[in-house]
């Protein structure tokens, strides 16, 4: 008997533990960085792979980028994908994607069969980075070099994820994508990378991260700028460390800087005589970081007028992305369907369908509170008089 669960054993080992089968050599695979995706005019997806060069990677004195990019056409994103392999000298490895780029024109006509794909793949990598272009392609963002990084997909995730400390922009992962795409009663929003002018530039500094791309289920319905972005923020609680700027009490022209250390944001849904009321509480802690002027607005009264006038430009900046959303896309970005459907399941049943047009009749109550914490090193402000 114990011969036999030993051999079981043994089977058992060789059968869970056979992992190399489909293992494959790193001198025969070409590591892609990051994705762009286009539609073109026949309605084909195009895709474009930033790879990286390894000989070039840690060369002294090497110019250029360690990158080249390969595009191909196929009447699906799997087909185009493999039909890449027939470009490349080596398989294209996607384990170790950091950047998924959303060409504007794929955006509007529609992400469904996109993401379907990126979510039955097992390779793929759900810690990538999604953005959306807007007036370029992903192809175009994708062949622009950097001047300051070997991989220029590595260069573009960094600004992406360094305006946490602006919020002009949202960061997040394709696992969030994910979540956002397929839970009730919200729309996706991802994060907007752009021109700085006119023409597509030679390298990645030319390029600006701010604003956000609204979608109404798989479709692009329009962008938001960089403060209407950071109302949207402000609702959905991902600001962290930013800086705001107010007028100074004793001259308007003059201006103070005040840098947010904590923030906290709650929504809500409240059923008030039959009617949906939906509610954003913001809290909000800082410092002052700077001022212009030889004005000294340290005591009581200044420290308060500094923080009603962080309440006006907060409320100001949420009730702006609020008439967006309500009158002008007319979409439920924010997620309160969402709570409607968690807080009151049967009333979601009944409004489901039509929770959209719905959410555009709905009262807004917005409610924000701001402290000043710290003045910095010093009080008064420096002055030569």
């Amino acid at each position: 008997m114990k011969k036999i669960i030993l051999l079981v054993l043994v089977l058992l080992q060789i059968i869970t533990l056979s992992g190399c089968w489909n293992n494959r050599e790193i001198n025969d695979m070409v590591i892609a960085l990051a994705f762009g995706i286009d539609m073109t005019e026949e309605k084909e997806i195009q895709l474009t792979v930033q790879t990286v060069i390894p000989r070039k990677l840690g060369q002294d004195g090497a110019e250029g980028n360690a990158t080249v990019t390969y595009t191909e056409v196929g009447s699906t994103f799997f087909e185009a994908i493999r039909k890449l392999t027939t470009v490349s000298s080596h398989k294209i490895y996607i384990g170790h994607i950091q950047l998924i780029v959303f060409g504007e024109s794929v955006a509007k006509d529609g992400i469904q069969k996109i993401i379907d794909f990126l979510e039955r793949d097992h390779e793929f990598r759900r810690q990538a980075v999604p953005v959306v272009t807007k007036d370029m392609s992903a192809k175009e963002l994708l062949e622009i070099g950097s001047i300051y990084e070997a991989l220029p997909a590595v260069h573009i995730v960094n600004m992406i994820r360094n305006n946490d400390a602006v919020g002009f922009s949202r960061n997040m992962i394709l696992l969030d994508l994910f979540e956002e795409y397929n839970s009730l009663g919200n729309h996706l929003v991802m994060g907007l990378i752009a021109k700085r002018g006119v023409d597509v530039p030679q390298h990645v500094k030319g390029l600006r991260v701010q604003g956000a791309a609204v979608f109404s289920g798989e479709r692009l319905v329009g962008f938001l700028n960089s403060y209407e972005t950071r109302g949207y923020l402000w609702v959905v609680d991902e600001l962290d460390s930013l800086i705001l700027v107010v007028p100074h009490k004793e001259d308007p022209e003059k201006l103070v800087s005040l840098e947010t250390i904590r923030t906290q944001s709650k929504m809500d849904v409240a059923i008030i005589d039959n009617e949906i009321l939906l509610k954003v509480v913001i809290k909000e802690e800082g410092n002052i970081g700077g001022k212009q002027g030889p004005y000294d607005q340290t005591d009581v009264a200044g420290i308060r007028y500094l923080e009603k006038e962080k309440e006006k430009l907060i409320t100001h900046e949420v009730t702006d992305v609020f008439d967006i959303a309500q009158n002008q896309f007319k979409v439920d970005f924010f997620g309160f369907g969402t709570l409607i459907h968690k807080k009151y399941p049967q009333l979601w049943k009944e409004i489901e369908e039509d929770w959209d047009e719905i959410f555009t009749k709905c009262p807004v109550e917005i409610k924000v509170e701001t402290k000043i914490r710290g003045t910095g090193q010093i009080f008064a402000p420096s002055s030569s008089e």
